[in-house]
């Protein structure tokens, strides 16, 4: 029974899902026709000497294709989380940004300068909450439906921000980032970083960490020294 499979196995065209060689006529594309006679080893030689021929192409290929991708510019950003501030749009840097919650209750907190409305409890922790219109001089913070508090963590210390509304999280390229003109905005200079001029649009770069700086240098309400 043996020798009658080895038989009919020599005298059959059973193919294989091989790639077939090069200028064979008789082979079907993708194919190798087994030959009558032959070892085992000399069939896979083969096949593997037809799939390393048709191989190198796609190898070629896709390595054009890889050169072609690393050689594209690469173009330097900032991501940034914005905001609004009465009808100006204002951006900080997104990693400062822990989230942005709706305006919830907010315990005053006696003899706490005028910028500093209170704290809210974030999740079983306080933390204060400055008015951020009118730490920057452009009038007082007017709770509507649209408000958020921005958390942000700077310098290891969380604080919330009052602001009219939250805008949404993009990449600005850096190339569109100048120095503020003395027109665009109303606040201080030195806690801007620049504006960002991008189509119909202006973002005003917020310096957290100036605006900042001397609630970050005192223990600010809610927290402990």
């Amino acid at each position: 029974m043996v020798r009658q499979r080895e038989a009919e196995w020599e005298k059959s065209e059973e193919t294989l899902t091989f790639p077939s060689e090069p200028g064979s006529p008789k082979a079907p594309a993708g194919k190798l026709v087994l030959p009558s006679s032959g070892t085992a080893e000399e069939i896979l030689a083969r096949a593997a000497g037809s799939d390393a021929a048709i191989a190198q192409p796609a190898l070629s290929f896709f390595s054009s294709a890889q050169a072609r991708e690393q050689a594209k510019p690469v173009i330097a950003t900032e991501h940034l989380a914005t905001f609004f501030l009465e009808r100006e749009e204002y951006g900080v840097d997104v990693r400062l940004v822990q989230e942005i919650v709706r305006v919830s209750e907010i315990t005053q907190v006696p003899r706490a300068p005028e910028f500093i409305r209170g704290v809210i409890n974030l999740r079983g922790r306080i933390i204060p909450v400055i008015d951020l219109k009118r730490k920057l001089g452009l009038g007082e913070f007017a709770l509507a439906r649209a408000s958020r508090i921005v958390v942000v963590k700077v310098r290891e210390r969380l604080i919330g921000l009052l602001v009219d509304g939250a805008s949404q999280v993009l990449k600005v390229p850096l190339s569109v980032i100048e120095a503020a003109p003395e027109e665009v905005v109303q606040i201080d200079q030195n806690f801007i970083r620049g504006v960002a001029k991008l189509e119909g649009r202006l973002i005003i770069l917020v310096d957290l960490p100036k605006v900042l700086q001397l609630e970050l240098r005192e223990a600010l309400p809610g927290e402990a020294s």
